[in-house]
């Protein structure tokens, strides 16, 4: 890999953790015992990956995103690691400062505040030649509302980023073009919108390199495979770390040259299509961030933004709203409170407006892009397939969950055989969902048991990255839940869990983490006899309905 690196001529790096654990992860200390036993540790990693020719290293900071080391421990592994690949290889070594929120450097002050350090900026710290990733996550601009990981924004990680630019230790943007986890491609769900959130950020950086003089020394971003349209946004990224049209006055205009080499394969009808795009992402800006309805703002953002009725809910999503520093995506008004008085009149006043809209206009925007499949030339039509399929999944899965809610809340105030119809219109996107993942999947860029089968893999997961869309398990999961047939599956997050918590490991202490949050979810609902499902996997591929 690194050889083929190189006869491209691309610098080629690994991120191996020096003590996070999280997901398999393979981590430079094994075992703790005495500093030195680590430290030894440490050096040892580094000579084992440097072997294979990589170029630098980046590494992480803390157990986990959410659980973290004493912090003059963890500064001293760091000081170590970056002395011995600086020293010894002449190379870089880079670590990320995490968005997550609630952790704190009980020894080290702010430098800017005087308050207790956050313990993700800890390694302004440590050796200089550290250099950082200030890392936001998902596909919210900088200033956008960013209800997730127990934040509201991602506002301190540009103050952060400014403030870092310019001295001594090197700064790399870290963003992203995909999540995965629940949120976008292993649903799945196109959304475009992440490449002109990127593009915006880098535009932002960009300003500020101009106006104050310091500069930072680039972006890396993270994303989670080309399939389902995900190229597009990753494509752009890159392009606009090299040329963010500065000279373009407005966002809007820069997303349309962006898009410029996007569609030109798309032939005489490439400005359409750019439209239709340029189109999709200010509906998901409008929805999926801002919440509007017919243009106006929620009362609140927090669960009334379309992305966190679309997006996937597993297990682990729903045990993680106990504890709101650690859930990872927006959160939602369950089936259950839109059953409740104050909940469903919360559901037809400020939820089902906004589903409704957003399930028009994705409607819409799927039906005039499809209209444009025999006018694309034939060299390029597998590129705009993989867009009218990605388009199409995205607009099914919000009129599938608009149905669902409508069927659950239609109980108090709609006659039966509506909500009969809203189930049904939920289950015929079910169908028609199978029909566009077999499609794409014989077009996918790569064998497909490889990456959306279930199967033995280095990864803490029993399956690909894409076998939740294969087996269209957010849509059976939300379609079960929406039924009254079971007591577990309208109150146990456990129902149709896939994931096992203590393998996944999100730190070092997750597995006391973990039941904690399980045993307070059933003491609240005493439904304690459903929590071994919590715990434990499948021991087989799961098969739905």
């Amino acid at each position: 890999m690194t050889s083929m690196c190189h006869c491209l001529g691309i610098t080629c790096g690994v991120d191996i953790p020096i003590a996070l654990e999280q997901q398999h992860a393979w981590r430079m200390i094994s075992r703790f015992d005495s500093m030195d036993d680590e430290i030894k540790q440490i050096k040892q990693a580094i000579d084992w990956v440097m072997s294979a020719g990589f170029d630098y290293i980046s590494t992480e900071n803390g157990y986990s995103e959410f659980t973290h080391p004493n912090d003059i421990m963890m500064v001293e592994w760091m000081n170590a690691s970056t002395a011995y690949i600086e020293d010894v290889y002449h190379q870089k070594i880079y670590i990320k400062c995490h968005c997550s929120t609630g952790q704190i450097a009980k020894d080290y002050k702010d430098p800017w505040s005087g308050e207790p350090l956050n313990f993700n900026f800890l390694p302004i710290v440590a050796d200089p030649r550290l250099g950082i990733y200030p890392h936001t996550v998902q596909y919210y601009r900088f200033d956008d509302p960013a209800p997730t990981y127990g934040g509201q924004n991602f506002s301190f990680m540009a103050t952060f980023l400014e403030r870092m630019a310019g001295g001594e230790r090197e700064v790399i943007y870290h963003g992203e073009t995909a999540y995965w986890v629940n949120y976008d491609i292993d649903v799945p769900l196109f959304l475009p919108v992440y490449a002109d959130s990127r593009l915006y950020d880098l535009r932002l950086i960009a300003n500020y390199e101009v106006s104050s003089g310091k500069k930072i020394q680039g972006q890396i971003n993270f994303d989670s495979g080309w399939e389902w349209g995900y190229w597009l946004q990753d494509v752009i990224t890159a392009r606009s770390s090299w040329n963010p049209f500065l000279s373009v006055a407005s966002q809007e205009d820069a997303l349309e040259k962006a898009l410029i080499p996007i569609v030109s394969p798309f032939g005489e009808n490439a400005q359409n299509i750019s439209r239709l795009i340029q189109r999709l992402v200010s509906s998901q800006r409008n929805y999926l961030i801002l919440g509007l309805i017919n243009g106006t703002s929620p009362s609140s953002i927090s669960f009334h933004n379309g992305q966190a009725y679309i997006q996937g809910w597993d297990t682990w999503a729903e045990v993680s709203e106990l504890e709101p520093s650690a859930s990872t995506q927006p959160s939602k008004r369950s089936f259950l409170h839109v059953l409740s008085p104050s909940g469903n009149s919360e559901y037809w006043s400020e939820i089902e407006p906004l589903l409704n809209e957003m399930d028009m206009e994705f409607t819409e925007i799927y039906n005039e892009l499809e209209s444009y499949y025999d006018k694309i030339p034939q060299w390029s039509l597998d590129l705009f397939s993989d867009i009218l399929d990605a388009t199409q999944m995205t607009m099914l899965r919000t009129s599938q969950v608009h149905a669902l809610y409508d069927y659950v809340a239609g109980v108090t105030n709609r006659d039966y055989s509506w909500r009969v119809a809203r189930l049904k219109s939920a289950f015929s996107c079910i169908v028609s969902a199978e029909e566009v993942v077999k499609r794409r999947e014989a077009n996918y860029r790569i064998d497909p048991n490889i990456i959306a089968g279930w199967r033995p893999n280095p990864t803490c997961y029993s399956y690909g990255y894409v076998w939740t869309v294969h087996s269209l398990y957010y849509f059976w999961r939300d379609y079960e839940q929406a039924l009254p047939i079971s007591i577990e599956a309208q109150w146990s997050p456990c129902f149709m869990n896939i994931i096992d918590p203590a393998d996944v490991a999100f730190g070092e202490g997750i597995l006391y983490n973990v039941t904690a949050f399980a045993e307070k979810y059933f003491e609240k609902f005493k439904w304690a006899d459903f929590a071994a499902e919590c715990l434990v996997a499948p021991s087989s591929e799961p098969v739905y309905p």
